[in-house]
């Protein structure tokens, strides 16, 4: 088995790793939904099909013969570095999309943002759709932009699965973590329910320097859709508008009226 390969296999096992701490020292509590961990392992085996699968209909010798950049020799530190800033900036370009488009909300998005609960299980709760174009995502940066050798860009996947995980993570984080990383605490604040705003980015500096950051010391509300279209989970894989009922139209999860910040939270 190639490092590559070996490297991919950390996935599973963090996400394995933070849902026992988890489940042992949870630090908010969210509404229950039966068969919720089990959903959530299934999704991730559906991202790992996706990972190795794409990539094998891809013409990968052409697309490395045809890269923009060679980053071979930046080594597997360097390379990871890189790709990791590359690609974090056009994910949150690409975040911001999902939540400023109708179209590319009903794609796919809500499905992700329509939980209760802001957890492990659900950092792998993703359209199929938004999960090959992450792949895509991940590829065009590190295959063809950066032209990365192949342990950078599996350490660039690592890193982009590790911060998906540690966003959803129901655990307590204190407050100067979130400068460097995006906090549980501050993604709920993004899935905060009737919200879904703010703290787009993994890396906060995107955030930042784009005036969407936020970094409370503590979450105190309701996330995902409000019952019971946060559980209609097919009409959301065959891109129905789920809110459009409640919300209106084109409302991508934002309730007219709701604050965008709750009382006594702080940037």
């Amino acid at each position: 088995m190639e490092t590559a390969d070996l490297i991919g296999l950390l996935v599973p096992a963090t996400y394995l790793v933070m849902l026992a701490i988890e489940s042992r020292w949870s630090a908010r509590a969210f509404p229950p939904r039966k068969g919720w961990r089990w959903l959530g392992i299934g999704f991730l085996l559906l991202i790992g099909t996706a990972g190795a699968t794409v990539p094998l209909v891809l013409p990968l010798d052409w697309m490395a013969a045809h890269r923009w950049m060679d980053g071979t020799p930046l080594g597997a530190a360097g390379g990871a570095l890189a790709g990791w800033l590359v690609l974090s900036f056009i994910a949150f370009v690409l975040h911001r999309a999902y939540h400023a488009f109708s179209p590319l909300w009903q794609l796919g998005h809500q499905l992700h943002h329509s939980p209760q609960r802001v957890d492990i299980s659900g950092s792998a709760f993703f359209h199929p759709v938004e999960m090959v174009l992450q792949v895509l995502m991940q590829l065009f940066v590190t295959v063809i932009v950066l032209g990365l050798d192949p342990i950078a860009a599996a350490l660039v996947g690592y890193i982009a699965a590790f911060h998906g995980m540690f966003q959803h993570w129901n655990v307590r984080t204190p407050r100067w973590l979130g400068y460097f990383i995006q906090r549980p605490e501050s993604h709920c604040v993004h899935h905060r329910m009737g919200v879904h705003t703010w703290n787009y980015a993994d890396f906060p500096l995107w955030d930042i320097v784009f005036g969407s950051f936020r970094n409370p010391r503590e979450f105190r509300g309701e996330c995902g859709f409000e019952a019971p279209d946060d559980h209609r989970v097919v009409a959301m894989l065959s891109w129905r508008d789920v809110n459009a009922f409640r919300y209106g139209n084109g409302n991508r999860g934002v309730r007219a009226g709701t604050p965008t910040r709750a009382p006594g939270e702080l940037a």
